[in-house]
Order: C-alpha cells, then sequence, then structure tokens
C-alpha cells in the first residue's frame, strides 16, 4: 500500500469519525423532560414565530425578487399567467402579476400608477413591511383608475413633496406592492400584450431625482422559480433576526422585543444560538407553522359560510376589516390572528369590495384534512350566482401556495375543456389520478402533500352571501372507476 492510498484511507477514517461524534454531540429538545425555565423559551419561540409572518413574508417576497434580479425600485412582471413557480400564499391562475419593493430608508419614494387604457387596468394595494396597506390602487384606490403617483415619506418627514401626489407616511423602512392588471374578456394573448404594455408604465424612483427620473428595469419573472414563502423551521429565527437588524422598532412592538431578546434576537447584536436554543427552535419553527394552519383553517378566525359545511370566508371578521388589516384594536394588537391570516395571503387590501369573494375548504365532512395521496370529487352547482365567473384553485396545506410540480392549479367556468353535466352542475376531480375522459375536470395532487382549495367568485351576486338559495357542496372520496386513493 503506497502513501497515497494511506492518506487517503486515513482522511476517510477522520471523516467518518466527525460524523459519527457530530451525531452523538447534537443537541435535541423534549417538551415533556424540559425544566420551567427551557418550556417557557420553547413557547417564546413558537410567539415570536407568529408574530414575525407578515414581516418574514416581505423578507422572503424581497429577497426572492433580489435573487431574481429584482432590485429596489424595479418591476417583477408576469409575460403570462404564472405557474407552480410562483410560490407565494394563495396567488390566482387569472390575472399576472406585477411584484415591486423599494425603501425610504435614504428618502422619499415615487411609486406612479397608470390610468386603465383600452380595457386594461391595474389594481392591488401598496404597503409597508408588515404588510399594513396604505392605500389601494386603481379603482378601488384614490386614483380612481385614472392613474397617480403615490409619494411615499419617512415619519417626520417636512421636505419638498410632488405636485399632485397622494403622499402617504410609511412607518417602516421598506414597503412594496403586488398588483395585477384586469382584463376584461380574460387573458387572452391581445389582452396580455396590452397588460405587458401597461406593466411597463409603472414607474418608481427616488423623490430627489424626480426631476430626471431614472430609467426603470423590468425583469419577466415567466418560467423563474420564486421561493417566497417563510420555511418555518429552524432556521427562520435567523431571518427573524436579520430584518430586525434592517428594519425600524414600532412601539407597538417593544414588548415583543424584550420576548426576543430572551431568544438571543437583539437589535445591533449577532445572532449565535446556542446548541441548547437551536434545538428548541428546531421544534419550535414547524410547531408554529402547525398553529397557523390550525388556527386559520380550523381555529375560529374565519367564520363558516354555510351550517354543516366545511367552507369558510377566506377574509377574517371583524378584525381584520374593522382595523384596515393591521389588527391593532382600540384596546388590544391581536398579532395571533394577523400571523395566521398572513400565513394564507401575501397583500391585504385598504378597502374591501365587492368585485371578489373567496371561500375556503381545507378539510373533508369528517373533519379530515385534505390528503393528496387521495382522490375526491367536488360538485360545483348549476347557476353559481356570479357576474362574470368562478374558480377553484388548490394550495399545498403547509406553503399556502401552489401545490408543488403539477401542470394544472385551478379550474374555471369559462375553460373550454371543463365539462358540465347535464343539469349544469360541474364535477370537480382532485387526486393523484385523474379520471378516464375527464381530464380537462381533474386538478392533480401531490400524493405525499396535504392540500385545500380557494373558491373564487368573480362579480358575486347576493344570494351567494345570504345561504338561501345557494350552498357549495363538501368534498366527498370519488370511488369512480378508473381512481384509487393510496
Amino acid at each position: 500500500m503506497n502513501t497515497k492510498q494511506v492518506a487517503i484511507i486515513m482522511v476517510t477514517i477522520l471523516m467518518i469519525m466527525n460524523i459519527v461524534i457530530s451525531a452523538q454531540s447534537k443537541e435535541t429538545f423534549n417538551l415533556r423532560e424540559a425544566n420551567l425555565s427551557d418550556r417557557m423559551t420553547y413557547h417564546r419561540a413558537i410567539d415570536a414565530a407568529v408574530w414575525a409572518m407578515p414581516l418574514m413574508n416581505f423578507k422572503f417576497y424581497r429577497d426572492a425578487l433580489a435573487h431574481a434580479g429584482v432590485g429596489p425600485n424595479d418591476t417583477g412582471y408576469y409575460s403570462k399567467l404564472q405557474d407552480w413557480k410562483f410560490q407565494t400564499a394563495t396567488p390566482n391562475n387569472t390575472t399576472p402579476y406585477i411584484l415591486n419593493y423599494w425603501t425610504v430608508a435614504d428618502g422619499p419614494i415615487v411609486v406612479e400608477i397608470p390610468g386603465s387604457e383600452d380595457g386594461v387596468g391595474i389594481f392591488g394595494t401598496i404597503m409597508d413591511a408588515w404588510q399594513r396597506p396604505l392605500d389601494d390602487v386603481g379603482a378601488m384606490g384614490r386614483d380612481k383608475d385614472a392613474g397617480a403617483a403615490y409619494l411615499l415619506v419617512p415619519p417626520g418627514y417636512n421636505g419638498k413633496l410632488l405636485p399632485n401626489a397622494l403622499v402617504y407616511e410609511q412607518e417602516t423602512h421598506y414597503g412594496f406592492s403586488v398588483l395585477r392588471p384586469v382584463m376584461a374578456g380574460g387573458a387572452t394573448p391581445e389582452n396580455l400584450a396590452k397588460a405587458m404594455a401597461l406593466t411597463k408604465q409603472v414607474k418608481i424612483y427616488p423623490l430627489a431625482q424626480a426631476d430626471n427620473p431614472p430609467r426603470n428595469k423590468y425583469v419577466d419573472l415567466y418560467g423563474t422559480l420564486l421561493e417566497m414563502t417563510p420555511k418555518l423551521d429552524g432556521s427562520i429565527y435567523k431571518e427573524i433576526h436579520a430584518m430586525i437588524e434592517e428594519e425600524v422598532v414600532l412601539d407597538r412592538d417593544l414588548a415583543m422585543m424584550g420576548l426576543l431578546a430572551r431568544l438571543g434576537i437583539k437589535k445591533g447584536e449577532p445572532f449565535k444560538p446556542t446548541a441548547k436554543m437551536q434545538a428548541m427552535f428546531d421544534k419550535a419553527g414547524p410547531e408554529a407553522l402547525e398553529y397557523l394552519i390550525e388556527q386559520y383553517h380550523r381555529g375560529g378566525l374565519n367564520p363558516w359560510m354555510w351550517e354543516g359545511k366545511k367552507w369558510s370566508s377566506l377574509v377574517p371578521e371583524p378584525g381584520s376589516r374593522e382595523t384596515e388589516w393591521r389588527y391593532e384594536l382600540p384596546s388590544y394588537y391581536d398579532y395571533h390572528a394577523r400571523g395566521a391570516l398572513y400565513y394564507a395571503i401575501i397583500t391585504s387590501v385598504k378597502n374591501y369590495g365587492t368585485a371578489t369573494f373567496y371561500l375556503d375548504l381545507a378539510e373533508t365532512p369528517d373533519g379530515e384534512w385534505l390528503d393528496g395521496g387521495k382522490n375526491y370529487k367536488l360538485v360545483m352547482p348549476a347557476n353559481v350566482p356570479v357576474k362574470d365567473f368562478w374558480s377553484i384553485t388548490t394550495y399545498d396545506l403547509e406553503t399556502a401556495s401552489y401545490v408543488r410540480n403539477v401542470k394544472k392549479s385551478s379550474i374555471d367556468s369559462i375553460m373550454k375543456e371543463v365539462k358540465q353535466n347535464a343539469d349544469g352542475s360541474v364535477d370537480i376531480y382532485f387526486g393523484p389520478n385523474g379520471p378516464k375522459g375527464k381530464e380537462g375536470n381533474w386538478l392533480p395532487t401531490d400524493p405525499k402533500r396535504r392540500f385545500f382549495l380557494l373558491a373564487r367568485f368573480y362579480g358575486p351576486k347576493p344570494e351567494l352571501y345570504d345561504g338561501s338559495s345557494f350552498q357549495l357542496n363538501n368534498m366527498d372520496l370519488n370511488e369512480e372507476p378508473g381512481t384509487s386513493s393510496r
């Protein structure tokens, strides 16, 4: 045996020994065996992840855009309807998205939104880093679909303004918007071309450069994998620390800063959790996620729509709308309800209107989570009370985003391939296997993942709300020939 062979053997032995030692020395955390102090620390960690959910939504949104080449003041857009690679909370498959972000840390920012043109208009919401809406844009905003310059200034700003601009004080350094072009007649190639032309009229620039605005950068995101959903595992606490370092601390969160300090998350200090603390984090992050899932889908946050049915309203009542989606009530601050809401959505809305209505379904009639390894059937009744159309979209229960690696996430009433029954009802199938001859009515699922549905109603009529003449059906297992569940 030569010297080189001996060296290779020794290196291999050392690597194996290091792996064994590392495995033996890795800290674990058992809540039942933990002392009171450690149990309190563990529960603080769960609470911190729940509190931080809206801020984490923004951070992962911003970081994913930056990774795709969309920097501050740039605009990312979709030239076609997005597919599963747009991994953010409950996006739709009906309109393309326009995404951007900015910071007022160095001075005011101007966001120019164009008015509607040729049957295409832009709507959405301008928000701060906590997803608190500053205002809506488009038909539901102050510009009333005519377009406007939105001027975002830091707190206490008393410098020059932009003539005719709509001025808002942004309490956080960062802000962002999630916008959509609305196209009369749907996403036809002609309408998409119009939407892209209008998208490239969105402009973001510093107020200091208003006399000679810089050229804006537009990045087509279609086909790009965007990992925008927060990863609620042991690494989320490092992400929380990073945003605490970047952002201002609001007065409402001073008590939470004390809780975070107990976890080693302190503004202006490095984050260096011990092995014991990291073991707690590794359990607390996933536990926080399950808590948010339970709260949103089962915890009473969203009211059931009809007695005996598992459909609930996507929009919580009454807290979100009463506080303009801030959850800062006159006598308390409900950050648990806020965290549960922002597990499921990436954008809020300041003026909740009647153009759309949403319903959520995550369970079978007997209260079991919808299982991607099973085949289900949902019968959409005939004569759905909408002026425009309805759609059904599948989402992963843990990420609240599209089911990964599937070719189709939505079915709607205007799709030509969707077949109606003789009475006008529509059978919709879900599962790993689509029934033969009915593939146009089938939405595939991941057999290893739980999922849920959102029903969207565009142009809802009053009958949809009062429950007197219309109700959605529950989800049932599909026992038709040609399908089999695991």
